[in-house]
């Protein structure tokens, strides 16, 4: 099979989880604009000595983040995503909210028009302030970025992708990634069976 790049980014997904990790009914989101999605992981490696030599090597997660730029973010948006109070349209920041804890998809176009699709299980989001600047001759956008920190779930899970032409993966799960927020391959394979089941209905 010949290699294919990323070439496009589109269609984030935000909710709320509960506690149970669990989605929250009815809170999915889709945020358009999206400019760019950079996952950036830290590795720790230790190692293990013995009889004065190296003996093992242990590597794991230590901690990551998906920061998100957008060509704008409403105050909707803005409260669903840092957990704020928006009353009428208004939203008035306060420093004792805690911001939610989220799940998020994309996904991104391979360079042979199919889709690579990425679910984040679980994150926090911190919006890195705002910028303003007086209109001069040219327009300048200024995008709005926000960092979101991965919280791994309870099983060590922190990702879950799919290319929706990859070898076995069913049609049906891939269309409803994006909404289902996969967080395992339990839930993959369960999805995937309840799919089916509607499709055949």
């Amino acid at each position: 099979m010949a290699k294919t790049g990323q070439i496009g980014l589109d269609n984030l997904h935000i909710a709320l989880r509960e506690n149970d990790e669990n989605i929250k009914a009815d809170t999915a989101l889709k945020i358009a604009g999206l400019v760019t999605a950079d996952v950036e992981i830290d590795m720790y490696s230790e190692s293990l000595y013995a009889d004065d030599v190296v003996a093992d090597v242990v590597n794991g997660f230590s901690e990551g983040t998906v920061t998100v730029e957008l060509l704008g973010l409403s105050l909707d948006e803005y409260a669903k995503i840092t957990g704020q109070e928006i009353v009428k349209g208004v939203v008035v920041d306060n420093v004792n909210v805690v911001a939610p804890e989220l799940a998020m998809t994309f996904r991104s176009l391979k360079s042979n028009g199919k889709y690579r699709y990425v679910s984040i299980p679980k994150v926090k989001a911190s919006v890195k302030g705002e910028s303003f600047k007086t209109r001069e001759d040219g327009v300048e956008v200024v995008n709005a970025e926000i960092e979101f920190s991965i919280i791994p779930l309870s099983d060590g899970t922190w990702r879950v992708r799919a290319d929706e032409d990859g070898k076995e993966v069913d049609a049906a799960f891939i269309k409803s990634f994006l909404t289902s927020f996969p967080q395992s391959a339990t839930t993959v394979s369960s999805l995937s069976k309840a799919s089916k089941k509607e499709v055949v209905a």
